[in-house]
């Protein structure tokens, strides 16, 4: 028996015994991961925790461009289920009958941001007479600032640049077509990030 070292795929805090194979995680149960998955591990974790619920469809079309085989596509799911098994990933119910995933980090930092409560302070202490609290107006983001973001990280995820069946993924994404906005509305809005981007990456 070898001696006993934490798994090496980073999510993952069970034991491993006597072997240096990266595969290995979850309580030292085999996953077996492809390689291309192996060796893309901390791009995906990077992915899902700068997103917020995903299919295994979106990281396979943004990550790899859509060009895992069957058998790739399997080990990715795998991935996943040993995510999940070690708390890393939540399921969130379905998409077009895929299985969504959401990452544990972005759910404890929207609780956390959630359950805070301001401080109190004493003004008596500090000043001769009580001045009344401001009162602070959180302004909701209006449904085209939320677009905007969206088209925004679109851009960003592809460099700036993409290509018509990109376009026609964007369109179909649930998340843009609840705004019911109009293609040529969307494009115009999403030409106007490029060109901002190309700007803002020019001028570095």
């Amino acid at each position: 028996m070898g001696r006993k070292r934490t798994c090496e795929l980073p999510f993952c805090h069970g034991v491993v015994e006597g072997t240096k194979n990266k595969r290995r995680c979850d309580n030292d149960r085999n996953i077996h991961l492809h390689q291309i998955i192996s060796k893309s591990v901390r791009r995906i974790m990077r992915y899902l925790e700068n997103h917020g619920e995903v299919t295994a469809n979106d990281v396979n079309h943004d990550l790899f461009k859509g060009e895992l085989d069957k058998n790739e596509k399997g080990s990715m799911y795998r991935l996943f289920q040993a995510m999940v098994r070690e708390n890393y990933l939540v399921e969130c119910g379905k998409r077009d009958g895929l299985k969504v995933y959401s990452c544990t980090k972005n759910n404890k930092a929207e609780t956390s941001s959630e359950e805070k409560e301001p401080e109190v302070v004493n003004e008596q202490e500090t000043q001769p007479e009580a001045q009344p609290a401001p009162i602070v107006i959180e302004r909701r983001l209006s449904p085209e600032e939320i677009l905007l973001g969206k088209l925004r990280e679109f851009v960003h995820m592809k460099s700036g640049q993409w290509n018509h069946e990109d376009w026609i993924w964007l369109l179909n994404r649930p998340d843009i077509r609840e705004f019911g906005m109009s293609e040529n509305d969307i494009g115009r809005l999403l030409e106007e990030e490029k060109a901002r981007y190309w700007l803002q990456r020019n001028n570095y």
